[in-house]
């Protein structure tokens, strides 16, 4: 425990650390007898030792108070000297006043003498100015002449320069006594220096729009000196806004005080006076003129190089061509409070902002958003891997941030397009497996097939591959799901006209083309074919995707494989419907006295065979091994549903019969589908035997067995079977039902929701749960 902490301790902090620190060292009972002694001697030892220390911070800290005390009294006496001794040279320089008595005399003529000496400065430098003029116009006339050869010093030509516009200002400051001859001669002998000025200006900023130039030809030292003369001027404007803020303060102490500072009024005469200088900025002005230089450069190569948004990833070479240059040959030229290659930076990246504004102001094509898109982010990867330049550092965003609106647009045209193609694709599909005037295509494999998938996702591959190249995850998954939208309405197309169609095959046959049952079987092996692209899709590009995007894509083209799965399995239904439609008049007459005395099974294996052979050829493996066991279930649910006719039971007959049937038509279906699948099927026909077969005493016992494997087993078939049973009489059977419904009470759908089997499917009997027909209720 810290006990220096700036914590409170209070005793009982100090008692419960005192007493953990025992129960570290004192585990055991034993440990009072053998370590006790111990202990107390390693307590007292740090107990020493904490006493030590805290002696000698205490007594350090009283050394320190004691000190700075010291310190504190040492202050205020030298304070109080050098008060002493500012009042005594005061009471000298008063004294001395008294011992001159030609003070003031001897003032004047020290400031006579000091304006004769700048009087006689003035006149020869006045004497010497038409020469040094004309040396300075020569010295920028060879400059011009040697200007791309690099002979010239910018220094030197502003020195001189400057040296004479200094001399005007202070002969113009002379000449401020109300004399107007003076300044009118002034004004004619200086009034060609403000066109040299002009023209020197002209030349340094002509100088400043080479700067590439002067570099690539190796000529930093004249980047140098145009800088240093830039300086120059500005230390001059720094110099002279003091002087103009110096003088607004003498203005208005002297309104205030009513006298001038002596002090101030003496600096102004010994410096002379001079008329106020005009401030240059050349330090913005020369910003300025590299600003639109660069943008000059950028808005050329827009116009030259990256014509339109097919070539506007030039543009990303292009910059960092240039700031690599900045920065290797022009920046090292300039001082660093100019901080120029975070300048070029910034203005290359606006000049780029507005330019590709500028492009995009128009109506854009799908294809030129995502290379629009697809450019923007390797521009701001580039920067960053190649310069080190981050993003947030690029102001404002390329774009201006809009990046979603420009994907939301291109999705917009995307599925529009999707749209428009797949609509006319459906248009061609539908008008095809309605007329039917041909047998449908027949692929490698022997199955017969649309074509459709194939152009369906070359369509949508072409954008899909687009989204990549852009680097557009999230835009991927959105297109994605908007396609899946576009699925869901080819799927409610298809599945609407495989209904008209049927109910077109199975009400009017000779009404309708022939073959439809070919085109139900390639629709259906076109929409497998779907799922094997849209899976091959799933897997391959979204691999390639972030994880963050990767489980949405993948679930989006899940649902795609589950939309055309469905169209399938709709296509494979409309087989069966028309299947059963054909055998509708056989298995209407079960338990008949034409089903008693004929084989009906005959047709119905014949019939079922010729469909079989067709599906095992023609019908995709998969959706094959679906097929057969839909007509397997519907074929056991038909002859249990059969028994909510008007049908009789006799005994014996009708189970021997069955048994034959069911015999016959195990054989067949296993030739065609597993035999496990076959037997646990037809196992509802074989419960409808046992319940035809079962004695009075037994239907109890043999109903709630079936019950425990088949918890959905309807009582209304039950009641059914034994109501037409030619075995039991009115009595037994009222018995027999009243047992099985006091049994029954409360069973529910509900209950038994989870466990519904094949008997959920009758038509004649809804599971439980559902509205019954209410027969014997």
């Amino acid at each position: 425990m810290n006990l220096l902490s700036t914590e409170a301790v209070t005793d009982e902090n100090v008692r419960q650390y005192a007493i953990q620190r025992l129960a570290k060292l004192l585990r055991h009972p034993d440990d009072l007898v053998y370590k006790a002694d111990d202990v107390r001697r390693k307590l007292a030892q740090e107990k020493l030792l904490i006493d030590a220390q805290l002696n000698t911070d205490v007594r350090r800290q009283f050394d320190d108070v004691q000190e700075g005390l010291e310190m504190l009294y040492s202050t205020k006496g030298q304070i109080d000297r050098v008060k002493t001794d500012m009042q005594k040279v005061d009471q000298l320089c008063n004294r001395a006043q008294s011992y001159l008595t030609n003070f003031d005399r001897i003032q004047k003529i020290s400031v006579a003498n000091r304006n004769f000496v700048r009087t006689d400065e003035f006149y020869r430098q006045f004497s010497e100015f038409h020469e040094q003029y004309v040396h300075v116009r020569e010295m920028l006339a060879d400059a011009k002449t040697n200007f791309e050869q690099g002979d010239f010093n910018l220094l030197r030509l502003h020195y001189f320069l400057y040296k004479l516009e200094d001399f005007r200002g202070r002969a113009m400051g002379f000449s401020g006594v109300n004399d107007a001859d003076s300044e009118q001669t002034l004004a004619q002998m200086f009034g060609g220096l403000d066109g040299l000025v002009l023209e020197f200006e002209q030349f340094l900023w002509h100088v400043a729009g080479g700067i590439y130039d002067l570099a690539l030809r190796n000529r930093a030292n004249v980047i140098v000196q145009l800088l240093k003369v830039i300086e120059t001027e500005e230390a001059a404007d720094r110099a002279q806004e003091r002087e103009v803020e110096g003088a607004v303060l003498v203005r208005r102490q002297s309104l205030v005080g009513g006298v001038r500072r002596p002090s101030m009024a003496s600096s102004v005469m010994a410096r002379g006076p001079k008329k106020e200088r005009k401030v240059k900025h050349y330090r913005q002005k020369l910003m300025d003129l590299l600003r639109h230089f660069v943008a000059g450069r950028v808005t050329e190569f827009f116009k030259q190089e990256a014509k339109g948004l097919d070539a506007v990833e030039e543009v990303t070479g292009f910059v960092i061509d240039e700031l690599t240059f900045v920065a290797e040959a022009v920046a090292p030229a300039f001082p660093p409070n100019y901080f120029i290659f975070d300048f070029f930076v910034n203005e290359y990246h606006q000049a780029v902002v507005k330019n590709t504004n500028e492009l995009v102001a128009g109506d854009l094509e799908g294809g030129a958003i995502l290379t629009l898109l697809r450019w923007v982010r390797e521009y701001h990867s580039a920067l960053r891997k190649q310069l080190s330049i981050p993003k947030d550092q690029l102001k404002p965003a390329l774009l201006e941030g809009r990046e979603d609106q420009l994907a939301q647009e291109y999705l917009d045209i995307a599925v529009s397009k999707i749209r428009e193609w797949i609509t006319n694709l459906m248009r061609t599909e539908t008008n095809t497996f309605t007329g039917r005037q041909d047998a449908p295509s027949m692929g490698e494999d022997g199955l017969y097939v649309t074509g459709g998938s194939v152009y369906l996702f070359e369509i949508v591959n072409q954008n899909i591959d687009l989204v990549i190249d852009a680097q557009r995850a999230k835009l991927l998954c959105d297109l994605m799901a908007e396609c899946n939208k576009v699925f869901q309405d080819i799927g409610k197309q298809w599945r609407d006209l495989l209904e008209v169609e049927k109910i077109k095959q199975i009400e009017t046959p000779e009404s309708v083309a022939e073959g439809l049952v070919d085109y139900t079987m390639a629709l259906a092996n076109e929409q497998i074919r779907s799922v094997v692209q849209a899976e091959t899709i799933r897997d391959e590009t979204g691999d390639r995707l972030s994880r963050s995007h990767q489980e949405r894509f993948k679930a989006e083209l899940s649902q795609s494989m589950d939309i055309f799965m469905n169209i399938a399995e709709s296509a494979t239904q409309t087989l069966a419907d028309i299947v059963f439609s054909d055998l509708r008049p056989i298995t209407a007459a079960l338990y008949t006295a034409e089903w008693y005395q004929e084989d009906l099974l005959q047709p119905v294996i014949e019939t079922l065979k010729d469909y079989c052979q067709d599906f095992q050829d023609h019908l995709d493996k998969y959706l094959y091994k679906r097929l057969m066991q839909d007509l397997l279930s519907r074929f056991a649910l038909s002859y249990v549903d059969a028994a909510s006719g008007k049908v009789k039971f006799r005994k014996g007959k009708s189970s021997e019969k069955l048994n034959l049937e069911l015999h016959r038509a195990t054989k067949f279906f296993k030739e065609h589908m597993d035999s496990g699948a076959v037997t646990e099927t037809l196992s509802i026909v074989r419960i409808l035997i046992s319940l035809i077969d079962s004695t009075p005493t037994m239907i109890f016992l043999e109903f709630f067995s079936v019950k425990k494997q088949y918890p959905d087993l309807p009582l209304a078939l039950v009641e059914d079977i034994l109501a037409k049973r030619d075995d039991l009489d009115k009595q037994q059977l009222k018995g027999i039902l009243e047992s099985l419904r006091q049994k029954s009470k409360g069973e529910t759908g509900s209950s038994l929701a989870k466990q519904r089997t094949l008997f959920s499917k009758l038509k004649s009997y809804p599971p439980l749960g559902s509205v019954s027909k209410g027969r014997f209720l």
